[in-house]
């Protein structure tokens, strides 16, 4: 029973308390489910040893038949539950102790998706040891969606061949297919390399809102119109034969937009003296060979000055004085600031922490990027912020709880070569 006379800030508070208990009981009962599926995939495997040279079919059958046992008692599609099986046969062989952290409540589904994600690539039994010890640190306390990142980052230090080889093997499986999904409806999938994904996906997100912003009355989602300028363009443009490159009749205002994306690449690496990934920031390493070509179009680079230990920035090339703060901001916090949230910084509002109307400074100490909804958040509820120093916002939530926020580190790989002489 809860009292109405708690004031609304303290009931937040109570709830979000029982939020989180409730969230941490939720990720027990999941791992205790996928503890029975992983011991349905051993027994599964038991059968089949008992059979007599099985053909493939035959040795999956005692899978079919427990995962059809296992949906039908919990209302389930038993190829859901065959899948599920698998799947924690897998994290309870490979990642024991993700395992174990998921059965305690400290983490929760989503990050042990993406801890598998990220760790079965690893086929050495030491680094994936060594990268499952760090991705349980970093899991705790944050969202599933920016552990991703982080974990890639991680994944690739990890890996024996370089990105560079993998990459170019990788994009022969480049294409594209359609799927049919019923209702008169199918997928078409495109496989590109991530930089080019990544850009067109922005570039389409940005002309859906420019379309949005030219006609609000459009009661189409950025989704639904992003969809349809896919199919536009590939329906309406006519490649050269020269060159492959789109034709349409006229840009205009919509083929004025361009994809933005933003790539940190080791100086090192990109002078050719090291073979260093560089990243998509916030999303995936991308391989050196790309970013060099990047860079050789590129208008301009940001020289970024990183502590070595904690990779913290420390500052940039300088300019003029408003174009320095807007280039520090974007490199030091690439998204977002506020807890979970990974909206690109370049999409987001230039904030002062400390109101400029009530005597903030406009310095790279009291601003942070937020975008629109936790910006609106932090000037119409509640919430408050302060700035800890070196980038660390203190978020404070309006039942009284308290979010530390860390900007993403900019140092993630370590060149292989002699340090410079100076």
């Amino acid at each position: 029973m809860h009292s109405n006379s708690l004031g609304l800030d303290d009931q937040a508070g109570d709830l979000a308390d029982r939020f989180a208990e409730a969230s941490r009981v939720l990720a027990q009962a999941q791992a205790a489910q996928a503890r029975l599926l992983a011991e349905a995939a051993g027994l599964g495997t038991r059968r089949v040893a008992e059979l007599a040279s099985p053909s493939s079919r035959e040795a999956e059958l005692p899978f079919r038949s427990l995962a059809a046992e296992l949906g039908a008692a919990a209302s389930m599609s038993d190829r859901t539950v065959q899948r599920r099986m698998n799947d924690a046969a897998v994290l309870a062989e490979s990642l024991p102790a993700t395992f174990d952290a998921w059965d305690e409540g400290r983490i929760g589904a989503g990050h042990v998706a993406v801890i598998m994600e990220h760790a079965l690539p690893l086929t050495d039994p030491d680094a994936r040891a060594t990268f499952e010890a760090e991705a349980l640190i970093r899991a705790e306390g944050t969202t599933p969606g920016r552990l991703g990142a982080s974990l890639a980052r991680l994944a690739e230090s990890l890996q024996p061949r370089p990105l560079t080889e993998r990459h170019r093997e990788a994009r022969a499986s480049r294409g594209a297919c359609v799927r049919d999904i019923g209702d008169g409806m199918a997928e078409f999938i495109s496989t590109q390399p991530a930089v080019l994904a990544h850009a067109m996906h922005d570039r389409l997100t940005q002309q859906a809102q420019a379309l949005k912003k030219a006609a609000p009355d459009d009661a189409r989602t950025l989704d639904q119109i992003r969809a349809d300028l896919v199919a536009d363009m590939l329906l309406t443009s006519a490649p050269s034969v020269e060159t492959g490159a789109g034709m349409t009749g006229g840009a205009g205002a919509l083929g004025a937009i361009r994809g933005i994306v933003n790539v940190t690449v080791p100086a090192l690496a990109l002078a050719g003296v090291t073979d260093e990934p560089a990243e998509l920031v916030g999303r995936c390493p991308i391989d050196p060979a790309t970013a060099r070509q990047l860079a050789g179009h590129a208008t301009g680079w940001d020289r970024v000055l990183a502590d070595p230990i904690t990779g913290c920035v420390l500052a940039v090339d300088r300019y003029t004085p408003s174009a320095d703060m807007k280039r520090f901001l974007r490199a030091r916090d690439q998204h977002c600031r506020f807890p979970g949230c990974r909206q690109p910084a370049h999409r987001c509002d230039r904030d002062h922490t400390l109101d400029y109307a009530l005597g903030g400074e406009t310095s790279t100490c009291n601003l942070a990027c937020l975008c629109k909804r936790h910006h609106t958040l932090k000037g119409e509820t509640a919430w408050t912020v302060r700035q800890l120093g070196g980038g660390i916002l203190e978020w404070t939530s309006p039942g009284g709880h308290v979010y530390i926020d860390k900007p993403p580190s900019t140092i993630h790989f370590t060149p292989s070569v002699d340090p410079p002489p100076f």
